[in-house]
């Protein structure tokens, strides 16, 4: 099975390719990807591919150096509904579960782990791709993406003692160390940043400003959104559904508030979080039986579901027939769109 990701990956790339004299229009065909990746963060792309076009773009532009830059441009608020989840995590073990649990909605092949030793904590990155490419690129905006969130998340707690990277260097050493604030290593057995071990203990530092920020900036293209309470828990519901835990606690946290002043702004509008969890699930699994070649057992997963039996029950409540026989109906001719809008 091939292994995709975002393509939300993209992010910046368009713009580094302007600033090192190369048209991402012309390059992207080239790897056998559409243009229309530079304009939408929810489509999914073969992970490889992406790694074909850093690589390009670093050889075509002689900057070999092109993977490091472009996660300058990259946060872990990219990551899309795992990155919303990160926002609110309260400890860095939370931290690492999430991102082990849920960093394949990103992109699929990149695995987290840690070690501790005496004082010392390390960090294994790996990237696993089934495709033969030249993965360097890959890997290095990979890393460059790791110490951004990590610094974003902990402030100063995150300071790495040293990283160590498989490969060789494609560029000046200096250029490295300045990049990551220590010491780098090239030609080692792993890659892995080596930190203090008392990163264990810190909290992450509050992101209320930079979620909201980013909040506010979706939130901005949809009028509909904007000034509507319910229209943006929705928007939060729908974006972290495939992570399973779409929460009242969780989702609250992700709009800024408390659960109960979240509840009761919901109670003055007549609706209940259930309500709305379930209007959300209902949309998303008619738009995906309709649209998407996903097996029951994956939609069911992919709305927050522990099995295929939970969701056939939750969608016969809805809709009144089992979602083999909706995707049937669907395929066979239109659907009235209000047979989608509530359950």
């Amino acid at each position: 099975m091939t292994q995709i990701a975002r393509s939300a990956v993209f992010i910046g790339f368009e713009a580094l390719c302007r600033a090192n004299g190369l048209d991402p229009l012309s390059l992207l065909p080239r790897c056998a990807l559409d243009p229309e990746v530079l304009q939408r963060r929810d489509l999914y792309v073969p992970y490889a591919r992406f790694g074909q076009a850093l690589a390009l773009a670093a050889e075509r532009s002689g900057n070999p150096l092109f993977g490091l830059h472009l996660s300058r441009l990259h946060d872990y608020l990219i990551f899309g509904p795992f990155g919303l989840l990160l926002a609110q995590a309260e400890s860095f073990p939370e931290v690492l579960r999430l991102t082990r649990n849920y960093v394949h909605l990103h992109a699929q092949g990149i695995e987290l782990a840690t070690l501790e030793q005496g004082d010392a904590l390390e960090m294994r990155y790996s990237l696993t791709l089934r495709e033969h490419i030249d993965t360097r690129q890959l890997l290095e905006l990979g890393l460059g993406v790791v110490h951004r969130s990590l610094g974003s998340l902990f402030g100063d707690a995150w300071r790495p003692r040293r990283l160590e990277i498989r490969h060789e260097a494609r560029a000046p050493l200096p250029h490295y160390e300045a990049f990551f604030g220590c010491e780098v290593r090239f030609g080692q057995a792993r890659n892995a940043f080596i930190t203090d071990r008392a990163l264990v203990n810190h909290r992450p530092l509050a992101q209320a400003a930079p979620l909201r920020s980013h909040l506010l900036a979706e939130f901005a293209g949809q009028a509909d959104i904007a000034e509507d309470p319910v229209a943006q828990l929705c928007y939060v519901l729908q974006s972290i559904l495939t992570t399973g835990e779409a929460s009242l606690p969780v989702a609250a946290r992700l709009l800024g508030q408390h659960p109960r002043v979240l509840q009761k702004t919901l109670q003055a509008r007549g609706v209940s979080f259930r309500t709305l969890l379930d209007r959300v699930r209902y949309q998303e699994a008619c738009q995906q039986l309709r649209q998407s070649g996903q097996s029951i057992t994956e939609l069911a997963l992919h709305l927050g579901y522990g099995d295929e039996t939970a969701f056939a029950r939750a969608f016969r409540r809805w809709s009144g027939v089992s979602p083999q026989a909706w995707r049937q109906r669907a395929n066979a001719g239109p659907i009235n769109p209000s047979r989608c809008a509530r359950p």
